[in-house]
């Protein structure tokens, strides 16, 4: 009733933020109507693209959930775009700390600050785990894996966008998790010729130096190219751990004409060292022990043998040729040549005087090729009164992939409160070799039907998947072969007023590796959402509100088969039910709002197990954020911008049965900026810009999966940036 209760109150604070904002949208329309100005509406018609930079916070279109360059206001999905700007006036320098304002998503619930994965739930799902969670799309492809710590990560620096795409969509995406995806949208050639370099130097002794150079190669724009980079070096908030990257990006763009254009898209990321991502225990972290509490900057692992590396090679293109008014082609294509080499000593459990933590050593060398085509065939025509966008597409996805991994040895127990570190014994465990090819192939058909202001999206797709796994110690292969058949309707109606209201019904897949006792093999998890929103984007303003209430299901989870304990089988079920309302605006063409609040009632509906009836761990019940940004234009402080945030995240359960839960918490963050070109125009392009994140330095428990998987959260980091743009 309490959490009715607490719900019911920030959703009504929500409510009158969000009227609020509306009436100022509104009465900045009547002002623009009453003065002549020009409408924003045609400013998007000319200006943005799905693919291409937001004006501000507010994007108007997107492709992310139908994989056509489709209004916002006209989209039945709940949708989230993060813009470049956003992410500039908050200095996010991973993925996670982009989505950090974002409704039904909770990021950085394991200690990352170098972005080594970028882990999130959406709408309760996703988290730790083999694949679980992480983000898995880029410039609309999915992006592959290796097959345990090989996950590829990409620097938000190389990003125009990132975007949240709520709830289970198989029919254009294949294989995803049910609560939703993230989509990374990378930095392309633009028309106009610009520049800008960076010097960032923070907490931890992190320095850094980015740039991003591009613009027409030729008079007539038949050329464009864009080169980003950015180099990195820092030490974290754990001790002997450090987070160094390289990251180059050239893309190069052809267009011999306005119905043709090819982008060349290519990206290299090297990182030597990605901080720490290891596990505390609950004890002295989250529970209280008689040795006093671990620090944040305990460091449970080996100085000299801890290490995580990556290099990551992308090479693909974006091509699109407008036949005729009717049909047009796309063909999105990237290859990805990846591996990771991973040391770690990890806290295996804590002894009765509760600071003796006994350890294991986790070993992993790992390669992956991997490629991904999608081919769309899109027909814009009328039957009668109907409008139709329809969109016919085949894609595909291949990985080869190798992984020695090896885990437990010998190594000596840690005391929390005097750690000691490079003691004997310390014996490596054996390595066992595992090669692994996978094939998935996808068909679907949309249709986007519109009859005056009423829209139907519905749509169709089969997926084959097919995995090749072979022990390389007894040579034994495992075969495993998965079809599945995925949907999707929603019926939208856009007033004239600006209110859209929507309601969706979805489907999805992902396949699981392993077998049930008798080796049989295990079939694909489904997921199943029922989803009712209404989106709300006053005329003439600047300004999209969004709410949504949705039921997602997520069947044919693994439980314990209690026949065969040492088994599991596929009669487990999740369910989430929650209320999400997002609200972004430019108020008076100087402030930028961006506000969010989630209500996420998750259960383990179906187990043979503890997690019966249960919460799953970290998933928060209430999480809420508001971030505000202003910029003075004229006056005694022209150039001037302040931003501030905060963030809150309601307690999370701590372990599948519920035993024990990490505390709430709220953070501050804040920036504050000075454009020199605005006072003084023989000073254009130049910007100083602090943020601090985590301002009042809070320590907190971000997660934990189980008694010794905890996390800590980032501490307070404080970022100075001179940049300069042309």
């Amino acid at each position: 009733m309490a959490g009715v209760l607490v719900c019911g109150r920030t959703a009504l604070m929500f409510g009158v933020a969000l009227s609020a904002m509306a009436a100022a949208g509104a009465a900045r329309a009547q002002q623009q109507q009453q003065s002549g100005a020009v409408s924003l509406d045609t400013i998007e018609v000319q200006g943005e693209r799905a693919s291409g930079p937001v004006d501000g916070y507010v994007a108007r279109r997107s492709a992310t959930a139908t994989k056509t360059d489709t209004p916002l206001i006209e989209t039945p999905q709940s949708i989230t775009v993060v813009s470049r700007e956003q992410m500039d006036d908050q200095a996010a320098t991973t993925v996670s700390q982009a989505l950090r304002y974002s409704a039904g998503v909770l990021g950085e619930t394991r200690l990352s600050s170098g972005g080594r994965y970028d882990s999130v739930f959406i709408r309760g799902f996703g988290g730790a785990g083999s694949g679980a969670g992480f983000v898995n799309n880029l410039d609309g492809l999915r992006y592959q894996r290796g097959i345990s710590f090989l996950v590829p990560s990409y620097d938000p620096w190389g990003l125009e966008r990132v975007e949240v795409l709520r709830g289970p969509s198989s029919v254009v995406f294949g294989q995803v998790k049910p609560g939703g995806l993230v989509n990374l949208v990378s930095k392309r050639p633009l028309e106009e010729r610009h520049g800008e370099v960076q010097l960032r130097y923070g907490t931890y002794d992190r320095a850094e130096m980015a740039f991003d150079i591009g613009g027409p190669i030729d008079a007539e724009k038949h050329w464009l190219y864009r080169v980003v980079g950015l180099g990195r070096s820092a030490d974290t908030q754990v001790d002997y751990t450090k987070d160094e990257r390289i990251f180059i990006a050239p893309s190069l763009t052809y267009r011999p004409d306005a119905a043709t254009s090819f982008t060349l898209l290519t990206s290299f990321q090297r990182d030597p060292e990605t901080g720490f991502y290891g596990f505390i225990p609950a004890v002295g972290s989250v529970l209280p022990s008689k040795a006093g509490r671990i620090h944040s900057k305990f460091f449970p692992g080996e100085p000299n043998f801890e290490g995580y590396s990556r290099n990551q090679l992308n090479i693909g293109y974006s091509f699109e040729h407008r036949f005729n008014d009717i049909f047009s082609f796309r063909q999105n294509f990237r290859y990805s040549d990846l591996e990771s080499r991973n040391r770690t000593v990890a806290v295996g459990g804590i002894a009765a005087d509760q600071k003796t933590l006994t350890r294991r050593a986790t070993i992993s060398n790992e390669k992956a090729r991997t490629a991904a085509i999608d081919n769309q065939l899109q027909a814009d025509f009328r039957t009668g009164p109907l409008t139709h966008k329809v969109l016919v597409g085949v894609d595909g996805y291949w990985t080869d992939a190798t992984a020695w991994t090896g885990a437990g040895g010998t190594v000596q127990s840690l005391d929390f409160t005097n750690p000691v570190y490079g003691r004997t014994p310390f014996v490596l465990p054996a390595l066992a070799g595992t090669a692994q090819t996978t094939q998935q192939y996808g068909v679907y058909i949309q249709d986007q039907i519109r009859y005056e202001r009423l829209s139907l999206l519905v749509g169709g797709r089969y997926d084959r998947a097919m995995a090749r796994t072979r022990a390389a110690s007894t040579g034994v292969l495992t075969k495993q072969d998965d079809d599945a058949r995925t949907g999707r309707v929603a019926l939208m109606y856009n007033f004239d007023n600006g209110l859209a209201p929507y309601a969706s019904y979805a489907t999805s897949f992902e396949p699981q590796s392993g077998t049930a006792f008798g080796g049989t093999p295990f079939k694909p998890t489904e997921g199943e959402q029922y989803e009712v929103g209404l989106k709300y984007e006053p005329p003439g303003s600047n300004i999209l509100l969004q709410g949504s209430v949705y039921q997602l299901t997520q069947s044919n989870v693994l439980t314990t088969d209690l026949a065969h304990p040492t088994f599991q089988i596929q009669t487990g079920e999740v369910r989430a039910r929650g209320v999400e309302l997002e609200a972004r605006a430019r108020l008076f063409e100087d402030l930028d709002l961006v506000a969010a609040y989630t209500y996420t009632d998750a259960e383990v509906t179906k187990s043979n197990g503890v997690d019966l009836g249960k919460r799953p761990p970290v998933v928060p019940r209430h999480m809420a954020s508001l971030w505000a940004h202003y910029t003075f234009r004229t006056g005694l402080f022209a150039g001037l911008g302040l931003g501030a945030g905060v963030r809150y995240v309601g307690k999370g359960a701590g372990d599948p049965g519920n035993t024990f839960w990490t505390s709430d918490y709220t953070l501050v963050d804040a920036g504050i900026s000075y454009d020199f070109g605005i006072a003084n125009p023989s000073l254009k392009g130049w910007k100083l810009q602090v943020n601090a994140q985590n301002l009042f330095d809070k320590e907190y428990i971000s997660g934990c999966y189980g008694t010794t998987q905890c996390s800590f959260g980032l501490r307070r980091t404080v970022l100075a940036t001179v940049s300069y743009r042309w």
